[in-house]
């Protein structure tokens, strides 16, 4: 999973603006009526892909309500799931945004030419960082000059339906309803995850997947907790903020937390997951009353001296090193960050436990639920022709955990990219850098938890998921569009003021006057493009 936005989404604990989350996943196919501020091109609702789970491979840990399967071990034996090779013969070109250096050329690439070797034709794929993303993307389509197929952040694209109807091919007529089922790994897909593909009672493309792992929580270091006897989560949040100044007391230079928690006290404080819905009006969670309590409360950790000095200017590579040299004992992050953290501790003993957030009151408070989808990949219309070729080529990309295709895709050539330890393939040297093709972000099935080598790893989290996820809290206005949230929503988000709240260069006091001015600034407009956006969803 990519750090990019969902460090900062963490970091601040709530943002509205939808540019700041990697893809706006829709919760019920609309037309582009029903998406706020955007011509309606058609008001018909799209029949969605069918769901056909594949039953070629069996978890370990069969997941429901959200909850993601799990595998302690990859399958000694991985069934080869594709009949045939995708594509047409022809070279299909490619652009991919990328959080890794870059792979080496095709040329001295062996895992990219055996990629090319297996699916028969040439794989042009341009990678672009992500920092580099939004300027390359918007120059592609100035020129005209799009790939065949393309990689879609939809978050931070304004008049996206728009650029869809323009640019992408409309793939109803071949993924809607049972039509899916001809290309059985996108049938694979949850039905969810395709909401976020329709626009103007179309499908545009293909989503990537990551169901409950994007939604967050709080991480410890479970054998160092058992250590100092804590084994359980303090019922309220007053015992945890006690619990924290017992654990920094503990000895010089090691603090509980390694970031401000400031969304897990929110949670904890039973703030709405961005908006809530009162007697049918949006409301936005940053004008709960109970907002100054949360950054209060959160404010006390970091002025107690609890929090790493370093938190606000930390990357995501720090906090997980501070928790593998016990630095820190706490730190805040998604479901899908928890292989990060066993890639960097070299003692046996190391453990991660799973928090939910205390009830203020005590008792459990529900998290929030992330983003069910990161992002989306369309084909070009100036490809149209090719549209079944390509979609097989999307489809084979998606191939399930467990499956031959799917070792081959994330970790190579066996003896070249990766050694197997028991059944479970580790990277080598160079696999490590050649596999860097991004192509998880152009198709991809559902997430499945699992760590190689880490059993009781891959329990803990689905135990974790299985006691949270099902009764998480989403965000009511994932799938809705609202135009002035893609173009000004990051500008005034106030997340600035959060961090100087937080770090006592302003007072909780102006927290009244910064929401204030977000909804002049542009947040009453957002609130009423989703409105009216749910509304037409509604049939009203």
């Amino acid at each position: 999973m990519p750090e990019i936005n969902r460090r900062q989404l963490i970091k601040t604990g709530l943002t509205v603006s939808a540019a700041a989350v990697a893809g706006t996943t829709a919760l019920s196919a609309c037309s582009n009526k029903g998406r706020g501020g955007v011509t309606a091109q058609s008001s018909t609702k799209v029949k969605l892909p069918k769901f056909v789970r594949y039953n070629g491979v069996k978890p370990d840990y069969v997941g429901t309500n959200g909850v993601q399967d799990a595998a302690i071990a990859y399958p000694a034996n991985p069934v080869k799931a594709a009949t045939s090779k995708p594509g047409d013969g022809k070279p299909v070109s490619a652009l991919v945004m990328t959080n890794s250096p870059a792979p080496p050329a095709l040329k001295n690439n062996k895992y990219w030419q055996t990629l090319n070797k297996r699916m028969g034709f040439d794989f042009q794929i341009e990678l672009v960082p992500f920092g580099d993303w939004s300027q390359r993307f918007q120059t592609a389509v100035a020129g005209d000059k799009l790939p065949d197929v393309f990689a879609l952040l939809t978050g931070s694209i304004a008049s996206l339906p728009n650029l869809l109807e323009q640019k992408a091919v409309d793939l109803t007529p071949h993924l809607s309803g049972d039509a899916v089922t001809k290309y059985p790994f996108l049938a694979n897909i949850p039905t969810e995850s395709w909401n976020l593909t329709t626009y103007g009672g179309k499908i545009f493309g293909v989503p990537i997947p990551r169901g409950a792992q994007s939604s967050g929580i709080l991480y410890g270091r479970q054998d160092l907790l058992s250590q100092q006897g804590i084994n359980e989560r303090p019922n309220t949040l007053a015992d945890f903020q006690a619990l924290c100044q017992q654990l920094t007391a503990k000895q010089a230079n090691h603090w509980a937390l390694g970031r401000a928690p400031l969304g897990w006290v929110r949670q904890a404080h039973g703030i709405a997951n961005s908006w809530s819905l009162q007697n049918g009006k949006l409301v936005s969670a940053l004008e709960d009353e109970r907002q100054k309590d949360a950054l209060e409360a959160t404010r006390q950790l970091v002025a107690k001296k609890v929090v790493h000095p370093d938190a606000f200017t930390a990357q995501n590579s720090d906090w997980k090193t501070w928790m593998a040299n016990g630095t820190i004992w706490l730190v805040d992050d998604t479901f899908s960050a928890m292989p990060g953290f066993y890639l960097y501790p070299s003692i046996k003993s190391f453990r991660l436990l799973y928090w939910g957030p205390p009830s203020v009151n005590g008792g459990d408070a529900s998290i929030w639920l992330g983003n069910p989808n990161y992002s989306m990949t369309a084909i070009n219309a100036n490809s149209a022709d090719r549209i079944e070729a390509l979609l097989s080529v999307l489809n084979y990309l998606a191939a399930p955990f467990g499956t031959e295709e799917y070792r081959f895709k994330h970790y190579g050539v066996e003896g070249v990219d990766y050694k197997l330890k028991g059944t479970d393939p580790v990277m080598t040297q160079q696999g490590t850098s050649e596999t860097q093709l991004s192509l998880s972000y152009l198709a991809e099935g559902p997430w499945v938890t699992y760590q190689p080598g880490h059993a009781q790893a891959t329990k803990d989290a689905f135990e974790a998921q299985s006691r949270l996820v099902p009764k998480g809290i989403a965000n009511p206005v994932l799938g809705l569009y609202s135009d002035t949230d893609i173009r000004k929503g990051a500008q005034i988000g106030l997340g600035d003021l959060e961090n100087d709240i937080l770090q006592g260069r302003q007072p909780v006091s102006k927290w009244d006057a910064g929401v204030a001015e977000w909804k002049r600034k542009g947040g009453d407009k957002i609130r009423d493009e989703y409105q009216k956006a749910l509304d037409e969803r509604n049939g009203k």
